[in-house]
């Protein structure tokens, strides 16, 4: 899977159901020690540095992860200090951290831990793309200062990359408080988003928003994942709109705003993408919303616009954008972000941009995992026949992903519903991982039409070596002309033996 900040692929659902996507935890940290003793680990280094750390040491003890820390691993630590911790058990009506319920206090160190080792230089403004042992994510920003005054979500960091063998650590100066509220709680709790939130329940999205989880085995749950743009109370009220019910009465036309073809309900559901966003991760693109085959654009400048076109006025050409408010944006919430901006967004079909769908981001797929028929049919866009999905990392370059079967029986077929594609004339490319043991002959089918044949193996001879197989390669698949702007599928059938293999698909409109 080749990295792009702007590709990225969310299906949405159908009915509108809540946008759910299956997070695989990672509920088990080992905790067997690997080095020797002298040499200096996390809990180590911690330990000799108690003018700084005791009470994260006592807390460590309390939660029995002192070896947790000192376990085999690569990873990123941020350790509040012993003011930290004592700011946050005033704030929280405590006399010391012993007062704290004890699988709080779990939480609250798997919250601070990342398994993969990020030192600052590689930090960038906005979240970090790896998720903390809770599931969450954090976020990084800088001031004025530069490197000199970075902050992990509301904390400075006081001191970074202390390096251990087992990773690295920061010093913060306050303790982070795990996100629990839902993204409907969290817009709830802000004053100056009362209207938008109050028309959450009016539009009968607050079931939606308010989901965090849903417990599919021991060992699979789903978690949600939106991003909001929403308008501050103030942007409502310079319209002459100061209640919820007044924007019922602004934008209902069947006088039910329940219906999903009201109006006020369209204008809420198009103000909701399915998935997680901060402002680092959003590029110029166009983005599905909870607004059936409804997309909002993107576009990065100097800030980050919504829906930017041109318009005539007076014989004039006239700029018309919706821009993202950065100050009161990246607003966290256990199953969500969400953004202000500073004009009403209306639904508004935009122009056809290059769009990338990557087949390893539909909602409900983790890395490393297997997906048998029965398991895909909780993964709404992929289903399989005759083979289980393999998640998995690439044999190209290290962080690459793909999805493979498992199976390289001739018949297994795999079809992906590919999210909302603008109406207009594309070129469209299959790109995927190329190796000796993919199948040699796949039948192509596009929305029930049979677009031909291809090799997954598609063998390649540089000049003056052997047959090469590993490497990223292509196929043209065609030009398509669509008339409506509606979710399409493609289907995979193997009629030679051999794997099947699954990167991503380019859709270019031909006048780019």
């Amino acid at each position: 899977m080749k990295r792009r900040a702007y590709i990225v692929i969310f299906l949405m659902l159908i009915s509108l159901m809540p946008v759910l996507i299956i997070f695989s935890c990672r509920d088990n940290i080992s905790d067997e020690v690997f080095f020797e003793e002298d040499e200096l680990l996390i809990t180590d280094y911690l330990g000799q540095h108690t003018d700084k750390y005791s009470t994260l040491i006592k807390v460590l003890e309390i939660t029995d992860l002192k070896n947790t820390l000192n376990a085999y691993g690569h990873y990123t630590f941020f350790a509040p200090d012993n003011n930290a911790f004592s700011e946050f058990c005033a704030l929280s009506g405590k006399s010391s951290v012993e007062d704290f319920d004890k699988d709080y206090l779990v939480t609250l160190i798997r919250y601070h831990l990342i398994d993969i080792e990020i030192e600052s230089s590689y930090f960038r403004d906005g979240v970090i793309p790896d998720t903390t042992y809770s599931g969450d994510y954090l976020v990084i920003s800088f001031s004025e200062g530069g490197l000199e005054t970075i902050q992990v979500n509301d904390a400075m960091i006081t001191e970074r990359d202390i390096l251990v063998e087992n990773g690295v650590i920061h010093t913060i100066n306050k303790v982070l408080a795990p996100k629990v509220g839902s993204i409907y709680s969290r817009l709830k709790e802000s004053p100056n988003f009362s209207i938008f939130s109050n028309a959450i329940d009016l539009a009968g999205l607050d079931d939606t928003l308010d989901l965090i989880r849903i417990d599919l085995n021991e060992d699979i749950f789903i978690r949600s994942r939106f991003t909001i743009f929403a308008e501050p109370d103030e942007i409502y009220n310079e319209a002459g709109i100061f209640t919820a019910d007044d924007l019922v009465a602004h934008y209902s036309d069947t006088d039910n705003p329940l219906d999903k073809n009201d109006g006020f309900y369209r204008y809420m559901a198009y103000h909701i993408i399915p998935g997680l966003y901060y402002l680092n991760n959003i590029d110029s693109f166009n983005y599905p919303t909870l607004l059936q085959n409804t997309l909002v654009n993107a576009k990065l400048g100097d800030n980050i616009y919504l829906n930017w076109h041109i318009v005539q006025e007076n014989g004039q050409p006239v700029e018309k954008f919706i821009t993202v408010i950065e100050e009161e944006s990246n607003q966290q919430a256990k199953n969500g972000v969400f953004h202000a901006i500073d004009t009403i967004l209306e639904p508004w079909e935009p122009s056809p941009v290059r769009m990338t769908f990557d087949f390893t981001d539909y909602q409900g797929l983790s890395m490393g995992r297997i997906y048998t028929e029965k398991d895909l049919k909780d993964i709404d866009g992929i289903t399989s026949e005759n083979t289980s999905i393999y998640f998995r990392n690439s044999t190209l370059n290290d962080g690459e992903t793909n999805l493979q079967t498992t199976s390289s029986d001739i018949g297994w077929a795999v079809e992906f519903k590919l999210p909302p594609i603008l109406r207009g004339d594309y070129y469209i490319t299959l790109y995927w991982a190329s190796d000796q043991s993919n199948s040699g002959l796949v039948q192509l089918v596009w929305d029930s039409f049979a677009l031909g044949t291809i090799s997954l193996v598609h063998n390649k001879r540089w000049p003056d070596t052997e047959w090469l197989y590993n490497y990223n390669t292509s196929t043209f698949i065609g030009r398509f002309q669509f008339a409506e702007t509606e979710s399409h599928t493609i289907k995979f059938i193997a009629l030679k033996p051999g794997l099947g293999c699954f990167d991503y698909i380019e859709i270019l409109p031909v006048d780019k």
